[in-house]
């Protein structure tokens, strides 16, 4: 069965397996700006309008589970703490042992296996390196590392075998290039059972806040208030495996920790945050592009949308389109009939449009395509006067992360599907699009 669920992981796309499919109040814009950066006030006291999360007492942080379940959705960068981001330990070719962190640590609280079972020892496992913003691994550490050239093939880690065809999700791999170099591609535990699960407070002044979405009280005020009544919302998701939640270890792993995928984050976290009852449909299917849900094969799945009656509807699509090289002109057609659809039968529905996180560079046909989808979609919300249409970009948020990170460190299947973290900041980023977290206690 886990075979047969691997292989439902692949779409073709040319002459190359696409791998896209998956079974198991204030002025701010909601698109993402650019330059802004944490900042303080001239006394160097942190701007709690801004961090409404922060944690002042950071210092003396211990991990939780429950902590951590009310935090997994919540978008971090408006606060000061960190869970379970996760990172790979990787041994570099001049001997060197380390997992990155984004952020500069203030103060590291845990540091689990990607299972979330097993606690590793500060000094003994780990020696924690502020200053480069890294976990050191000395020799003598129970951490396993993964070697430096396993994202192209080299050295790949024990238990996990090549194959030629379609790598099964147990341990399996395959290695593809397009003409620009060697990549792994696996639904295995190649690259997430080495993952680091590391909490930390960390030093605001290192986050670039531009790249997320921003909350503005002028746009979804239908959802949010009924949310804000305690009214009872329906709520729909239509995308790609991504939003079928491919490579979340809940919705398509089935292995610990069980995240849920995305989707189901943002149900749970807008219960939590306005204590209302949230019916969540989710109609993504992997290996879809955004023609997918107006065509024969998809109109069951738009049908179980339109009876579903959304007050809030997310649409999120690109990867699979990108892949099979859908020009914006037809990206921005297929969106826009899919929203017709949805208020045909929901007058008042509410929309988050999400351009699609980044897939590996080494996979990427055509770089353009992604920066002209997301044209379309703010157009699409730009048109709309009254503000129910609102846009989350992750593609700038996945490249931001690519700019400290390797890709597989964002994506276990190392092609393009977001890991366990990424979807939660996929469900972080959509969130922050809706709730005022400043004025929530």
């Amino acid at each position: 069965m886990k075979i047969l669920k691997s292989l439902l992981c692949i779409a073709m796309a040319g002459t190359m397996l696409a791998v896209a499919a998956c079974s198991g109040g204030g002025s701010d814009s909601t698109s993402s700006g650019g330059g802004e950066s944490a900042s303080q006030s001239e006394k160097g006291e942190i701007d709690m309008k801004k961090f409404p999360l922060y944690d002042k007492d950071y210092e003396n942080l211990a991990y939780d589970e429950d902590d951590y379940k009310n935090a997994m959705s919540a978008p971090y960068w408006k606060g000061n703490v960190m869970y379970n981001e996760l990172s790979l330990p990787i041994l570099y070719e001049n001997g060197e042992v380390y997992a990155k962190l984004y952020y500069t640590p203030t103060k590291v609280f845990a540091v689990k296996d990607q299972k979330l079972e097993k606690t590793y020892e500060e000094d003994k496992d780990y020696v924690v390196d502020k200053e480069n913003k890294k976990l050191v691994i000395p020799k003598g550490s129970s951490i396993p590392a993964l070697y430096e050239k396993a994202d192209e093939g080299e050295n790949p880690p024990e238990g996990f075998a090549y194959t030629t065809g379609i790598p099964n999700n147990i341990d399996l791999y395959t290695i593809w290039n397009l003409g620009t170099g060697n990549f792994v591609y696996t639904e295995s535990a190649y690259f997430y059972g080495k993952y680091l699960s590391v909490s930390y407070a960390y030093d605001v002044e290192d986050l670039d806040t531009s790249v997320f979405a921003k909350y503005d009280a002028t746009t979804l005020t239908a959802v949010r208030n009924k949310l804000k009544n305690g009214e009872e919302i329906s709520l729909v998701t239509i995308g790609d495996s991504i939003t079928e939640g491919c490579s979340s270890t809940g919705d398509n792993l089935h292995v610990a920790p069980n995240t849920p995928c995305y989707a189901k984050q943002i149900k749970t976290e807008l219960e939590r945050v306005y204590g209302a009852k949230v019916k969540l449909t989710n109609i993504g299917k992997g290996g879809s592009e955004s023609k997918w849900p107006l065509s024969g094969e998809g109109s069951a799945a738009l049908g179980k949308a339109k009876e579903a009656a959304p007050d809030l509807c997310i649409i999120a699509y690109g990867m699979n389109d990108s892949s099979s090289q859908v020009s914006p002109v037809a990206y921005d057609d297929n969106i826009r009939s899919i929203i017709r659809e949805i208020k045909n039968v929901s007058e008042n529905c509410e929309f988050i449009l999400v351009n699609s996180f980044p897939c590996n560079p080494l996979y990427e046909r055509d770089a353009t395509l992604f920066d002209g989808y997301l044209k379309k979609l703010n157009k699409i919300a730009a048109e709309d006067e009254g503000g129910h249409i609102v846009v989350a970009d992750m593609q700038k948020v996945g490249k931001y992360y690519m700019q400290t990170k390797k890709y597989c460190e964002i994506s276990s299947s190392n092609v393009n599907h977001p890991n366990d973290f990424l979807h939660r900041v996929y469900a972080m980023n959509i969130v922050s699009t809706i709730c005022d977290y400043k004025n929530i206690k």
